[in-house]
C-alpha cells in the first residue's frame, strides 16, 4: 500500500495515551475491510487490488437501518484528497438510520479481534443523503469510547466529499472491536451514517503479527516458562537426594571406623559388618582411634576402599 495512505500518527483511544506515533515503522495485517451498505467490491475494482466486503453479518441490528446509494460519478474528492484511499464506489453507498431513528438507538458493527493486538481503524465517511449544509450531525464510537462527538459531516462547503479518520483501539473485555455511529442528541436531524470501514492489526513490539511474544502470551514466553519449570525441578531432585544420602553416607563412614579400631575385639565380624551396612542393626558411633591423630576420618574411609578384605 502506498506509503503516503498511512500518516505516522493517530489517534488513540486510551485517555492515558491519546496519541501512538511510529506507525510507519510498524506492520499491519488488514483484517476487516467493508464496503457499507454496498455489495462485495472485488480486486478487479480497486486500483490497489484491495477487496471490499459487504457489511451485513456484522450489523449487530441490520434490520434498522436503511442502504443509501448514489451514482458514483457524485463523489467529489478534493484536490489535497488521494483518490486511492477508497474507490468512488465505495463512497458511493453507505447506510443510515432506519426506522428505528431515536436518540438512543446506534448503528453497531461487531468485529472478533485478537486480544493482545492493537488495532488500527480507519472510518470512511462522505455525505450522500444531506440536501443542505450542517444538517447531519451525530456521534461516533469505537467500543464504548466516543471517538468523535457531535461529527458534522455536512458542515464542509460542498457535499459528497470523501473525508477518513484513523483511530488506535483495543479489544473489548469480550474479545471483540465495536464501531457505532448514532444521532446526537442536540441536531436537529437524527440520522447518522458509515460508508466504509477498515481494520488493521497492528503488530506487537517484537515485530510480530502472528502472537509471538505479545503481551506475556506468546510462545518465547511458554518456552521461558518451561525452561524455568524444568530447572526448578532439577534443583529440588538435587536437593532431596543430597540430603536423603547424607545417612547413609555416614552410616558407612562409622562401619568403616569400627573396621580399623586398635582393639581387635573391638572390630565387628564380616557377619555383623554386612548386617549394619544393610541397617538390619544399628550402628554405634565408633570411638576415635589414637594411631589417627589428627588425620581426617574422610582418609581412613578411602584407605578402608582399597585395603579391604580381597
Amino acid at each position: 500500500m502506498p506509503y503516503d495512505l498511512f500518516v505516522d500518527q493517530a489517534l488513540s483511544l486510551n485517555r492515558f495515551a491519546p496519541f501512538v506515533s511510529g506507525l510507519s515503522e510498524r506492520a499491519f495485517e488488514t483484517v476487516y475491510r467493508l464496503n457499507i451498505g454496498g455489495t462485495l467490491l472485488s480486486a478487479e475494482n480497486d486500483t490497489l487490488g484491495r477487496t471490499w466486503e459487504n457489511d451485513q453479518k456484522y450489523l449487530h441490528v441490520n434490520s434498522s437501518v436503511a442502504n443509501v446509494s448514489v451514482n458514483p460519478s457524485r463523489i467529489r474528492y478534493p484536490l489535497d484528497y488521494n483518490a486511492e484511499m477508497a474507490p468512488n464506489w465505495v463512497y458511493a453507498t453507505a447506510v443510515a438510520m432506519g426506522s428505528a431513528i431515536n436518540p438512543n438507538f446506534n448503528i453497531s458493527w461487531v468485529f472478533d479481534v485478537d486480544p493482545r493486538f492493537s488495532y488500527y481503524v480507519r472510518l470512511h465517511f462522505c455525505d450522500i443523503i444531506s440536501k443542505e449544509m450542517n444538517k447531519l450531525i451525530f456521534n461516533v464510537f469505537i467500543n464504548t469510547d466516543i471517538a468523535i462527538a457531535r461529527f458534522n459531516l455536512s458542515g464542509t462547503n460542498i457535499l459528497a466529499v470523501p473525508y477518513h479518520k484513523d483511530f488506535i483501539s483495543n479489544a473489548s473485555s469480550d474479545n471483540t472491536l465495536t464501531v457505532s455511529v448514532g444521532p446526537d442528541a442536540l441536531s436537529d436531524s437524527k440520522n447518522a451514517i458509515m460508508n466504509e470501514l477498515e481494520i488493521m492489526k497492528i503488530c506487537n513490539a517484537l515485530k510480530s503479527l502472528d502472537g509471538s511474544g505479545s503481551d506475556g502470551s506468546g510462545s518465547s514466553n511458554k518456552h521461558i516458562i518451561v525452561v524455568i519449570v524444568v530447572v526448578v525441578v532439577v534443583k529440588l531432585t538435587l536437593f532431596v537426594l543430597l540430603f536423603a544420602g547424607i545417612p547413609y553416607y555416614r552410616k558407612k563412614k562409622n562401619v568403616a571406623l569400627w573396621c580399623i579400631q586398635e582393639n581387635m575385639s573391638m572390630r565387628p565380624s564380616m557377619t555383623r559388618v554386612v548386617q549394619m551396612l544393610e541397617g538390619l542393626c544399628t550402628v554405634p558411633k565408633p570411638p576415635k582411634s589414637s594411631n589417627h591423630g589428627n588425620t581426617s576420618s574422610d582418609s581412613y574411609l578411602s584407605a578402608v576402599s582399597l585395603s579391604g578384605p580381597r
